[in-house]
């Protein structure tokens, strides 16, 4: 993800991979909406959708009074309205080539086979590129790909984790000097360790397995996702995945405190065995198993997550925890949408350093906010189930976490606090627009382009390229004082001395190339000809100067794809004054804006960590 941001905005990048080859089988597999929105903004949301296996209810089976399973009760897998996009699940090994096609776009690739040794970051503030990493480029190996993950599992020691790796030989050495280092390299991370960090967190001393199998079963809910808790023997999560593949989470049981399992001793055949009995009376037969693991349930952060805004980690390097809440590989992806872009700006020289101190501030406290849940969540399916009289776990209360959760776990409910790129709430600020929320991600809604009378998802325009953007509720343009208002607002935005379009946006470079300005009527189309727009609205860019289509749009029902409420959606008056909505260029909301100080407001806002 991060690679991908750099790519696309023109920085020099190189990706170091000890490992021979690419994921092709297992690991992690549920692609949460928020996760499916970034991909939209990357361009390749529509090859996942593809592929994936949509989910769309949630099954719990209880015991009974009597200790029987049964199906207690049905909920949809992703709510209405959370996204545009639903939940789906695909193998990590597909989402890893998604993103190696994005970076080959932009002619970045994967250097494979090569494995960090030394790094070293030099305090001298006037050097260009103050680290060295050393890296030896090993000779490939013939390593198999097995079914067997257990060699990236938590239960392995370091000492044979590392192994491999240690043994390869090396082929050369070679002296890379850069700018910055991200760590996106797990929760052994080597870099971590350089840099004198450390996980802190406790272990809950359960053990799961974990298993994508086709499997040949009686329980009729198999291509749903299922919440089982037997009454004596555990737990177990079913997920289908896509080619009639099903992931089964299982628990295996308890450890001592300080006790740690034997990998020798696990196998796959005790993890059907396992899943069996949590499951019976129902049957389950695993023929082909294509990948499976055991995994010891732990809650890990690091509170560090750079070193002198030159060094940073990324992903498990500075966050663990259990999978129960398909948060693994969705949040290591937003970690790393969130610095993506700040690092390519500094790279660029167009921002202060300062604006990378808010990637600990935001993704830290987020990630504290995951653990604590995930802590509960595991603790709930781990716990044996309250039958009938007897004590344990309340269904009940399980199952409510669950909804309560719901729009947590999809991403879509992250907010950052008030930061440099994070102005402060309102009352005055909620009044413009009660459905905005400061610091929250834009949401989207169906919107009609004017020039050509497209249903368009607003969000949809929201594009990874660096770009902030500027949404403009112009209201009704149908109202000549209404109309008269945005086009001040235009002039100002292009004219003042203060605006960051005027202050900021090269005089070589497109109109829009720094902040776009997307325009959103709340009048019908036929209410002002295109033609009639204020230059900011719909710039001429390029060589030739070509007409852009693409940046204004009315609030009424398309032909043929419904629409007409996005001004309800965002909870703008259609018939007020006008509003702005600042994004960041990771879809973020940075700030709501009156007409009246819009650009004044700007100004301060981007004079903060803008670079003159």
């Amino acid at each position: 993800m991060s690679p991908c941001w750099m790519a696309r905005i023109g920085v020099k990048t190189r990706i170091i991979e000890q490992r021979d080859r690419k994921i092709t089988r297992g690991h992690a597999d549920g692609v949460q909406c928020r996760t499916i929105e970034v991909f939209q903004s990357f361009g390749f949301a529509e090859r996942f959708r593809k592929e994936a296996n949509e989910l769309s209810e949630v099954v719990f089976y209880n015991p009974d009074k009597d200790g029987k399973l049964v199906a207690t009760s049905r909920i949809p897998d992703t709510e209405p309205n959370t996204s545009r996009f639903r939940h789906g699940v695909l193998n990590q090994g597909r989402i890893e080539d998604f993103l190696i096609d994005c970076m080959k776009e932009h002619s970045l690739t994967v250097e494979r086979s090569i494995s960090a040794v030394s790094l070293e970051c030099r305090e001298d503030p006037s050097e260009a590129h103050p680290i060295t990493v050393k890296v030896d480029h090993l000779v490939p190996s013939d390593e198999a790909v097995d079914a067997n993950g257990l060699y990236r599992s938590n239960i392995l020691p370091d000492e044979l984790f590392n192994s491999s790796i240690s043994q390869r030989q090396v082929a050369k050495t070679e002296e890379i000097k850069t700018k910055y280092v991200v760590g996106c390299d797990g929760a052994r991370s080597w870099t971590r360790k350089q840099l004198g960090f450390s996980l802190e967190g406790d272990s809950a001393n359960i053990y799961w397995g974990v298993m994508d199998a086709r499997p040949i079963t009686d329980l009729p809910d198999i291509r749903v996702k299922v919440v089982l808790h037997s009454a004596d023997s555990g737990s177990l999560l079913v997920v289908p995945r896509e080619r009639n593949i099903v992931r089964f989470y299982i628990q295996l049981g308890t450890l001592q405190p300080g006790e740690k399992l034997d990998p020798s001793t696990q196998s796959v055949d005790k993890i059907i065995e396992s899943a069996r009995k949590i499951m019976a009376p129902y049957t389950l037969e695993c023929p082909e198993v294509e990948w499976w693991s055991v995994y010891e349930i732990g809650q890990r952060l690091c509170k560090n997550v750079s070193f002198k805004n030159r060094i940073f980690l990324a992903g498990d390097a500075f966050h663990t925890h259990s999978p129960k809440g398909g948060q693994g590989m969705n949040f290591s992806m937003m970690d790393s949408y969130n610095l993506g872009w700040k690092l390519a700006a500094c790279v660029k020289g167009t921002v202060a350093p300062t604006i990378l101190d808010t990637y600990g501030g935001e993704r830290v406290e987020v990630a504290r906010q995951l653990l604590e849940f995930d802590r509960t969540i595991a603790n709930l399916f781990s716990g044996k189930p309250s039958v009938a009289k007897s004590e344990g776990v309340s269904m009940a209360e399980f199952q409510a976490l669950w909804v309560q959760m719901g729009k947590w776990t999809s991403g879509t409910a992250i907010q950052y606090e008030p930061s440099l790129i994070v102005a402060e709430s309102s009352p005055a600020k909620t009044k413009l627009a009660k459905n905005v929320l400061i610091g929250s991600h834009f949401e989207s809604q169906m919107v009609v382009c004017y020039a050509d009378a497209h249903a368009v998802q607003l969000a949809d325009r929201l594009v990874a390229d660096g770009r902030w953007r500027l949404i403009v509720f112009a209201g009704n343009i149908g109202h000549a004082n209404q109309l008269q208002r945005f086009r001040d607002l235009c002039s100002r935005l292009m004219n003042a001395d203060e605006s960051p379009i005027k202050k900021y946006t090269p005089s070589t470079a497109d109109l829009n190339s720094f902040i776009e300005v997307l325009t959103l009527t709340s009048s019908r189309r036929h209410a002002l000809s295109y033609s009639a727009f204020p230059e900011l609205a719909r710039p001429f860019v390029g060589n030739f100067r070509y007409p852009t289509y693409d940046q204004i749009f009315s609030d009424e029902v398309s032909y043929l794809d419904g629409g007409g409420e996005a001004y309800t959606g965002y909870g703008v008056d259609p018939d007020g004054p006008g509003c702005a909505v600042l994004v960041r260029p990771d879809q973020h909301i940075a700030d709501v804006l009156g007409f009246d100080d819009c650009v004044e407001q700007l100004g301060r806002f981007f004079g903060g960590f803008m670079i003159h």
